[in-house]
């Protein structure tokens, strides 16, 4: 099944939502998923959806401040022909409230638009990190590859879920679409947009695995 489509205006979005119940971003350039208070008070952890245990704080990755030149070893060997070549950078900055998570996994989506095709493509991928003390400044990343930037397009926006022992506990997005119109809350959940898995990879898949390694989680 094809995995691109034409995005509908933001008209069509906004009737089908309101339908639903659920309503637009709005103006606001991030998405921000906040949880519903429990009885008795606030709830805690911002973006968080698991009692205050995940705040996400920063993602990024839209257009040319997500883009990342291929880094350069120096070897032994005599060097290659290729050209650095332009990758994606998906960040996101958290804070996480247990003295120790087991494993924390954070489910990356992407949307690149093509403006030779003006098609929308939604790509998909996974970073698990293991062993996550507590603390703030955490950070995960994740890449899409130069070559997939070259066929689908730039990065319009980018979305994350956490996910801790079954249970999505965190959810972050940033973006808009190719009319620089806000998209809908949870736009990567559109029935439409059929993900393609295994497009966005986790750092250890990538040239950058050991650029700055201590600055990130370890990667299961």
């Amino acid at each position: 099944m094809n995995s691109v489509f034409y995005w509908p205006t933001i008209a069509v979005f906004a009737s089908v939502l309101a339908v639903s119940g659920v309503h637009d971003a709005g103006a606001q350039n991030r998405v921000r998923m906040e949880p519903r208070p429990a009885a008795g008070g606030p709830a805690a952890g911002g973006a968080a959806t698991g009692g205050g245990i995940i705040r996400l704080r920063d993602l990024t990755g839209m257009g040319a401040r997500g883009i990342v030149r291929t880094p350069v070893y120096s070897a032994s060997v005599s060097g290659g022909r290729a050209t650095a070549l332009d990758w994606a950078e998906l960040t996101v900055q958290f804070d996480s409230e247990p003295e120790w998570i087991d494993e924390l996994s954070f489910q990356y989506f992407a949307l690149l638009y093509s403006r030779a095709t003006r098609e929308y493509t939604l790509l998909k991928g996974a970073a698990t990190y293991v062993d996550v003390a507590r603390g703030r400044g955490h950070l995960s990343s994740a890449f899409i590859r130069p070559n997939t930037l070259a066929r689908y397009g730039e990065v319009l926006a980018v979305a994350v879920e956490v996910i801790l022992k079954g249970e999505t506990v965190g959810t972050l997005s940033e973006g808009k679409n190719a009319e620089r119109k806000p998209l809908p809350e949870t736009w990567w959940k559109n029935e439409k947009l059929i993900p393609k898995d295994g497009c966005i990879l986790n750092r250890a898949q990538t040239p950058f695995a050991f650029i700055n390694v201590d600055d990130y989680e370890a990667i299961k």
